[in-house]
């Protein structure tokens, strides 16, 4: 049985190597296309290194301000939503964890009626115009404000907490908000920690939102400019020879390395717009099993 199993985890850990080279593959490509010489990378591909090292793509991404722009605006717009959605969640969520509360039963059934039916986005469209938040930061910020599934974590991992401790706050003197401040908060750090990362990695990957609320390209998040670098294919040879004046560039587009340039600036911008989540996921990865186990408890 032993030598069995022995092998079963050995054929696990080639097949769980196997899928876990796959799926950083296209990131380490990335990542050496975005290091490779625009004139070499317009005739040649990019394998697992680059045959000509250089940081000519980081060196014109360090100076395009558009680029910073928008990456002042997704750090505004996540760590905004991020702390309102918090709030929201944990405050409407602590009511629904005591007894003597007699609406648990009409909003604990009225908070899982988006889960199952949302009025689309036209409708959402409509009453955010209505509300005179087009083109603005609340438009980024007050619409996902409310999550069900936050609410039943914060409210689960509420419930973990003995009752006796806002038993004794309340005879105390403590209002029930100074119990939630003081008492309930410092003991949920974790959910807050966990449920912060699904903020923060959802406000910073959202792409429909700022494209339907948003006008003013100076207002545009990161999301937005990758489609514009990337898709429409803004960042042109044009743009490459007049940036900053420098006389590099117009050398590398004589060179033929334009193409190469354009391709090399894509990658190192994608490489930039992931680093942030990157540096934040390791520091709170650990807490992804406990929230899973509380989002799998019903109660």
């Amino acid at each position: 049985m032993s030598k069995k199993v022995k092998l079963a985890d050995w054929i696990l850990g080639i097949v769980l190597l196997v899928i876990g080279l796959a799926t950083l593959y296209p990131l380490w490509w990335v990542l050496m296309t975005s290091l490779s010489d625009p004139v070499w990378l317009s005739t040649h591909t990019v394998g697992l290194l680059p045959g000509k090292f250089s940081i000519d793509a980081y060196q014109f991404i360090l100076s395009e301000s558009k680029l910073w722009v928008s990456y002042l605006n997704s750090i505004i717009y996540a760590i905004g939503s991020t702390i309102v959605t918090l709030f929201v969640c944990s405050l409407f969520a602590y009511p629904l964890t005591l007894e003597q509360f007699k609406g648990k039963k009409f909003f604990n059934t009225l908070m899982l009626i988006p889960m199952f039916f949302t009025g689309g986005i036209i409708p959402t469209y409509l009453l955010i115009a209505n509300l005179k938040m087009l083109d603005t930061i609340w438009a980024m910020i007050l619409p996902g404000a409310f999550a069900t599934y936050y609410v039943i974590l914060f409210r689960t991992n509420m419930k973990g907490i003995p009752p006796e401790l806002r038993e004794s706050a309340i005879v105390d003197g403590a209002s029930e908000f100074r119990v939630y401040w003081n008492i309930i908060l410092p003991l949920s750090k974790v959910i807050f920690l966990i449920i912060a990362l699904y903020c923060i990695v959802g406000s910073w990957n959202s792409f429909t939102p700022p494209l339907l609320y948003l006008s003013d390209e100076a207002k545009m998040p990161l999301s937005i400019y990758l489609r514009d670098l990337i898709v429409t294919n803004s960042t042109d040879t044009t743009e490459l020879t007049m940036s900053g004046g420098s006389a590099y560039y117009q050398t590398i587009a004589s060179q033929g390395g334009g193409i190469g340039m354009r391709i090399a600036i894509k990658m190192g911008t994608i490489i930039v717009s992931v680093v942030p989540i990157m540096m934040i996921y390791p520091f709170i990865q650990k807490y992804f099993v406990k929230g899973v186990m509380l989002g799998s408890v019903k109660g």
